[in-house]
């Protein structure tokens, strides 16, 4: 008999399902802090936590003993982390957090916890996180308008006379921060010229020259939660390779994006936006497609990531649109991104990225600046 878990596949085939409904009579020890911040409402560098079915604990020290009691959600009994020990005694078996418990902390507890038998469990919250309520929904919406008017004022930057690339992230931080960001999701991903072909380069001292292509990877957080967003600028007259590949990527997002909706696949997606790239666009007269670049390679030869992935609480979390990546199921209200990219290397790379909201019947576009600004 095929069991199914609660993200819609094989449960032999999800682990982290198979764990979630196992585990589920034994308490869990909850110690990842930005899980502990989903489940009570308060951020802090240090805490503990103790689910057991309904019942929720939270164990911090003097430093943020008041700001639980006043931020904590309801439902939440906040206690100093000097009782802990005094709760465990109770408990025979304690599940963990296995990705987020180092093997020297798992030891420590072992050897003052001697009467627990420690379980590790992986993805339980993570799982939980997946799909946002209206609050978190709310945040990441105004998180997508200020990353839109970033990026809208990025022309105006590019005008600035000798601009680098790490000048050109401090003027994108300084915005968004005027514009109501609490602070950035991640370090901005600024690119000038070949440096666009490196996904995930840093911003040096490179000064923008005429002809250069622009890569910007940009996201704020609003509340705590984040939003994701990639555009590509032209400085000049662009080569029509480079218009070509442009047009299929902006073609690419559009047509991925239609497919997205409750219970579609991670797999399927990252397949659909590839099966894109191989075949090319149409482009000029019916039937007429970029198959090859002049490097002789395929297109999503050269699409070396994956599609996407969630986004909530931390810029990467929940699903990996990706083949590489266990299969799951899209579910309403979760968020993604879809960035297919394009990267030729030493010369130059493009990547196009929205945020994405999965609902029940499609899907709602969250960041809207212009593919072309």
């Amino acid at each position: 008999m095929r069991v199914v878990a609660p993200c819609g596949i094989a449960m032999e085939e999800c682990v982290f399902c198979y764990n979630y409904t196992i585990d589920m009579a034994i308490p869990l020890l909850i110690s990842n802090l930005i899980n502990i911040r989903y489940l009570t409402g308060v951020q802090m560098t240090f805490g503990l936590m103790i689910m057991s079915g309904k019942r929720r604990m939270l164990f911090v020290d003097s430093r943020y003993t008041e700001k639980a009691k006043q931020a904590c959600f309801s439902g939440t009994t906040v206690r100093s982390i000097d009782d802990l020990e005094r709760h465990l005694k109770r408990c025979k078996k304690m599940r963990f957090e296995a990705e987020d418990v180092s093997v020297a902390r798992l030891g420590r507890w072992k050897k003052k916890y001697r009467w627990i038998r420690f379980v590790p469990s992986a993805g339980v919250v993570e799982e939980m996180r997946r799909s946002k309520n209206k609050e978190e929904i709310r945040a990441i919406r105004r998180a997508c308008k200020i990353t839109d008017e970033v990026m809208m004022l990025i022309p105006s930057l590019l005008r600035i006379r000798n601009i680098t690339e790490k000048r050109l992230a401090w003027e994108i931080e300084k915005l968004s921060r005027e514009l109501g960001a609490e602070s950035m999701a991640f370090d901005t991903i600024v690119g000038f010229g070949d440096h666009t072909s490196r996904p995930h380069h840093s911003p040096t001292n490179r000064k923008l020259k005429k002809r250069d292509i622009v890569q910007i990877d940009m996201g704020v957080k609003v509340d705590g939660y984040c939003s994701d967003c990639s555009r590509v600028f032209f400085v000049g007259e662009s080569t029509e390779e480079q218009r070509n590949i442009f047009d299929l990527l902006i073609k690419t997002v559009k047509e991925t994006t239609k497919q997205v909706k409750d219970g579609v696949t991670n797999h399927a997606l990252d397949r659909y936006a590839r099966t894109m790239l191989r075949r090319g666009a149409p482009l000029g007269r019916p039937g007429e497609k970029i198959m090859i670049l002049t490097s002789g390679k395929n297109l999503d030869t050269l699409f070396t990531h994956g599609l996407g992935h969630g986004v909530g609480l931390e810029i990467h979390e929940g699903m990996s649109l990706s083949k590489r990546a266990a299969k799951q199921t899209l579910k309403t209200n979760e968020i993604i991104t879809i960035e297919p990219g394009v990267y030729l290397e030493g010369k130059w790379g493009m990547r196009i990225e929205d945020t994405i909201l999965v609902t029940k019947n499609g899907h709602t576009r969250l960041t809207k600046a212009p593919f072309l600004l």
